[in-house]
């Protein structure tokens, strides 16, 4: 969704003229791109430990539940860290704005 805005937000300032506007949505849609490819195998791993720690609770493994639950946890924190560096990269960004009287709005 946030990716979509941010290229309908392009394309507008784009056809209005607002160069420095359009350039500055085209770097979201560029923040908002890595953080998906990054985030992604994370998700997967972490939907994956979910499955298998449910399947080593229904065989009776609590052994094996207890070390997918780690994993998944560990998939967690490297989730929330991966959020927090585009949190900190889309604040710089928009600090930065686009620099350019011609996008007041």
């Amino acid at each position: 969704i946030e990716v979509s805005k941010a290229m309908l937000d392009s394309e507008r300032a784009a056809e209005q003229g607002r160069d420095a506007e359009a350039a500055f949505h085209q770097r979201r849609v560029r923040l908002f791109t890595d953080q998906l490819v990054e985030a992604n195998p994370v998700l997967t791993e972490i939907s994956d430990c979910m499955t298998a720690e449910g399947r080593a609770l229904d065989a009776g493994d609590a052994d094996a539940a207890a070390e997918w639950g780690r994993r998944k946890d560990r998939a967690n924190l490297a989730l929330a860290e991966c959020s927090q560096k585009y949190n900190r990269l889309m604040g710089e960004l928009r600090e930065e704005g686009w620099g350019d009287s011609d996008s007041a709005a």
